[in-house]
């Protein structure tokens, strides 16, 4: 089980290097949503309780629900039109 949440790890930690170092925003929020997963996984192999697979389902529906609003937020920005003064 220890190698699976060292693994898990390096993955989110690959992961925020990435973030980091990407140029679009849409590509910024692909590696923060893997981040997120990676994440309830994390909880869900540390925590091996029927309450630690209930947090990790929780905070990966609500992850998952705040990706969707950010990226649906992303999508109507891109969509307005700008107006100078």
């Amino acid at each position: 089980m220890s190698i699976l949440i060292e693994i898990v790890g390096v993955i989110i930690i690959l992961m925020a290097f990435r973030a980091l170092v990407a140029q679009d925003r849409s590509e910024r929020m692909f590696y923060l949503n893997a981040m997120s997963f990676g994440f309830s996984a994390l909880i869900a192999l540390s925590i091996p309780t029927p309450f630690g697979a209930i947090i990790a389902i929780t905070y990966f529906v609500t992850s998952t629900l705040s990706s969707n609003v950010i990226a649906y937020s992303i999508g109507r920005v891109k969509n307005e039109i700008i107006l100078e003064e």
